[in-house]
């Protein structure tokens, strides 16, 4: 049977940090821009930024303008999610994705992208990943563009893929990384879905959700090719 294939974005196709340095690297040069001269060696407040999340990765600018005593309100920290979440971003596959990609399509599997996140970064992410690519895939959701309530573990995006490509649910494949959410799917219905795990990724020690595990687990993009051509 036909099988379609469909990958999360962050930390499954390329790592979720790289977009975090690219993010804080162009707040980084907004910050020297803003508040000069009180702030005026970007490379130094990037390294600060990076400091503070890997310290906790909550509420990181409230708490670098605090440490700066820089008088700030909500519009200030605004316009820094806005500029983390709208930068285009330097960042680059897992070096085995786009072979992965490739070997799959000529298999003959339908490929598609299911991922939340701000609908902005995520459509830059994917321009900055696939650089004229994305017709790899036939389908892409991005689950904030179809409105509150739609993200993971929400089915309706996955039923969404289902009826495009007229498959049934037992030869589609779904690839994540995030314990909380990716794998529910499997719960309600019978889809393979396979967890890639790295050690440093963000939701490498999540909890999962009401205990629904993966069906399988790998390290690797390139193990999909022989797990699908078995399956």
């Amino acid at each position: 049977m036909r099988k379609t294939v469909l990958f999360d974005l962050d930390d499954t196709l390329y790592p979720e940090l790289s977009f975090v340095k690219s993010g804080y690297r162009s707040v980084a040069v907004f910050l020297t821009e803003r508040y000069q001269p009180k702030l005026k060696d970007d490379k130094r407040i990037y390294e600060e930024l990076m400091a503070l999340f890997y310290e906790n990765p909550k509420r990181v600018f409230n708490r670098y303008l605090e440490a700066c005593n820089i008088p700030f309100g909500d519009r200030e920290i605004r316009e820094l999610v806005d500029c983390y979440r709208k930068h285009e971003p330097d960042i680059v596959l897992y070096p085995d994705a786009l072979q992965t990609l490739f070997r799959l399509r000529d298999l003959g599997c339908d490929l598609g992208i299911i991922s939340d996140g701000y609908h902005v970064s995520q459509r830059n992410k994917l321009n900055a990943l696939f650089n004229g690519r994305l017709n790899l895939f036939g389908r892409i959701i991005l689950t904030d563009e179809l409105g509150r309530g739609y993200s993971k573990p929400d089915e309706r995006s996955f039923l969404m893929v289902k009826e495009y490509f007229k498959t049934d649910w037992s030869d589609m494949v779904y690839v994540g990384d995030n314990p909380a959410k990716d794998f529910y799917i499997g719960n309600e219905h019978p889809i393979l879905t396979i967890r890639i795990k790295k050690p440093g990724t963000v939701y490498e020690g999540t909890e999962y959700l009401e205990g629904v595990r993966e069906k399988l687990m790998i390290s690797e993009l390139s193990e999909l090719y022989g797990i699908i051509k078995r399956s």
